[in-house]
């Protein structure tokens, strides 16, 4: 996703008389951030020391918490929301100096995805929605991304025609929770195959609770689908899940995999765990491992857990240490994605 929003901001600036340079020679530096783990904040302190003393001007845009947009402010780094993007107008000073402001007066309601992208790379990547009405207690996506807004079919099948028409062989459509897609996902999905060309495409990320029988119908019939299925799984034990504000159980979950195995042989699947959430004893770790075990995952993305200002977990006590957590990770990240390496080198 901020690959995509990337892309759109780029588009942006060029249209208001920006072109892209490399580090070393830029005046402007943007820094499309996240807040999701507060590891990814920290890193962008770095890179604010040294651009200040190179005298280049910064701009933070992004998923960041408003504790961080503070502290940004204090250190006089403006932040742009990215919904206000549109509004971007750049100003020139008296003394042809050029800045950039966001126009309180501009009466455009253009939402930013509607910005089309030059898009670059191998992958055309698209977001379809963007936001999250989901609230999981670790979670800072509603409160950075906010509620969920969804893009009409029509914007999107354009927006892929003009890809293909560029020469990308690779969509891959982007959401905090693509199932909701409130259009209808699968007439979307059915929609995107039937485009005439040789392409592929896939899509990310999809919340179990969402996902409906129907669904599973509409992906086994998609013939340019890469059967890769990116589905977040976050724990494998009931009671975390439960504090997790999570709406799929384990049994639930695993029941899924099974309708999802039956009907689309082949199937890749990888998903989201997060080890050491709040409480989480080592029964209930060996619970998410033999869940994975389980389901046999492609890939996982591993991570441990770190509070997040602002959402519910935050007020729980942060009572698994840190080498706990870096333990089950580790075992994790054996158990699935050590398996992936030799497998591909096989």
């Amino acid at each position: 996703m901020n690959v995509a929003d990337s892309q759109r901001i780029e588009t942006k600036l060029k249209e208001l008389g920006y072109k892209s340079a490399p580090e070393k020679d830029a005046d402007l530096i943007v820094v499309n951030s996240c807040s999701v783990r507060q590891k990814g904040i920290d890193r962008i302190w770095g890179g604010i020391k040294k651009w200040k003393n190179a005298n280049k001007k910064i701009l933070i845009t992004g998923c960041v918490l408003e504790s961080d947009r503070k502290k940004y402010k204090e250190r006089g780094i403006p932040f742009l929301h990215i919904d206000d993007l549109p509004k971007m107008t750049s100003v020139i000073s008296s003394d042809g100096e050029r800045s950039l402001e966001v126009s309180t007066s501009a009466q455009n309601n253009q939402h930013y995805l509607e910005i089309v992208p030059e898009l670059s790379g191998n992958i055309a990547y698209i977001p379809i929605m963007t936001g999250c009405d989901n609230f999981c207690s670790y979670c800072a996506v509603p409160y950075t991304r906010g509620r969920e807004v969804s893009r009409p079919i029509d914007d999107i099948i354009a927006e892929i025609k003009i890809a293909l028409d560029k020469g990308f062989k690779e969509i891959w459509l982007l959401g905090q929770n693509v199932n909701s897609y409130k259009y209808d996902f699968s007439k979307l999905l059915k929609k995107i195959d039937a485009i005439d060309g040789d392409f592929k495409f896939n899509f990310i990320s999809s919340n179990p609770h969402d996902m409906t029988d129907e669904l599973i119908e509409c992906f086994a019939g998609l013939k340019k689908w890469t059967k890769e299925l990116h589905l977040a799984m976050q724990s494998g034990d009931d009671e975390i899940l439960k504090k997790m504000n999570r709406k799929c159980t384990s049994a639930q979950f695993l029941e899924l995999i099974s309708k999802l195995k039956l009907k689309i042989p082949n199937l890749k699947l990888s998903t989201d765990i997060i080890v050491g959430f709040p409480t989480e004893t080592e029964d209930q770790f060996t619970h998410t491992l033999e869940v994975c075990v389980a389901v046999g995952f492609w890939k996982a993305y591993v991570n441990q857990y770190s509070p997040r200002e602002g959402t519910v977990s935050a007020k729980m006590k942060d009572d698994v240490p840190a080498s706990e957590k870096k333990r089950r990770w580790e075992i994790l990240d054996k158990l699935i994605n050590k398996k992936l390496l030799s497998h591909h080198k096989k």
